[in-house]
């Protein structure tokens, strides 16, 4: 009962509305019930599959591994810096020099639309702290269905505004919030790309001003 609460509360402190914002999205360019509902099913399922075969495999290794990754030596980290650097330095570059995407996308885009926006939730779930913790968790309490139960609780939860609207698109009551959406994203579809650019160019100089820290004082900045 303890790790059951534990898990709702690491679901409760993961809440994650990208999910949605994907759905909503992929609703304005005119995506189907039956596909919204197959990005669900592959978000919930899919997350919850991939979390209990880790589980499985590394078990009791994901605390060795964050051990060791407290371990890295400052050389290592000099690296991961530069490649954080140039990852974000190229991926602003390439949003700055992106054309507008084109409104109108056949079944098929949509289809692969749907499969990529649930790889991308199940793999981001990766980069969660908390679902890493149900994933050690899960490792360590050897039963099978428990195992599973939690991946599917953690996700659930953390996703729970993605099901709220899937439910809203059940019931058809969904008109409502996808256009008062659409007329928001396209009175600051402009400013909020921009905005989300600045931040990419604005990590990338957080990361220089770490290295700069680093190599005068021998200390990191971000710890």
């Amino acid at each position: 009962m303890n790790n059951l609460a534990f898990v709702i509360s690491l679901g409760l402190a993961g809440i994650d509305p990208v999910g949605m914002m994907l759905l909503v999205t992929m609703q304005a360019a005119g995506l189907s019930k039956k596909k919204a509902y197959l990005y669900g099913g592959l978000v919930l399922f899919g997350t919850a599959v991939l979390g209990f075969i880790l589980s499985s495999l590394l078990g009791r290794g994901l605390s060795d591994l964050a051990s060791s990754i407290d371990n890295f030596s400052n050389t290592v980290w000099v690296w991961i810096n530069l490649a954080l650097i140039l990852i974000l330095t190229v991926w602003g570059m390439k949003r700055l020099s992106t054309e507008e995407q084109k409104e109108n996308e056949s079944g098929q885009k949509n289809s692969r639309g749907v499969y990529a926006a649930a790889v991308f939730m199940m793999f981001t779930a990766l980069t969660d702290p908390t679902f890493l913790a149900v994933l050690a968790l899960s490792g360590q309490v050897n039963n099978l269905l428990l195992s599973i139960l939690y991946n599917l609780l953690w996700v659930f939860i953390s996703q729970a505004p993605l099901f709220l609207l899937l439910l809203a698109i059940v019931f058809n009551k969904h008109h409502v919030f996808i256009d008062k959406f659409n007329t928001y994203y396209k009175k600051y579809k402009k400013p909020i790309n921009y905005a989300v650019t600045g931040l990419i160019f604005l990590a990338a100089l957080v990361f220089v001003a770490d290295l700069i820290v680093y190599w005068f004082s021998g200390a990191w900045l971000l710890g």
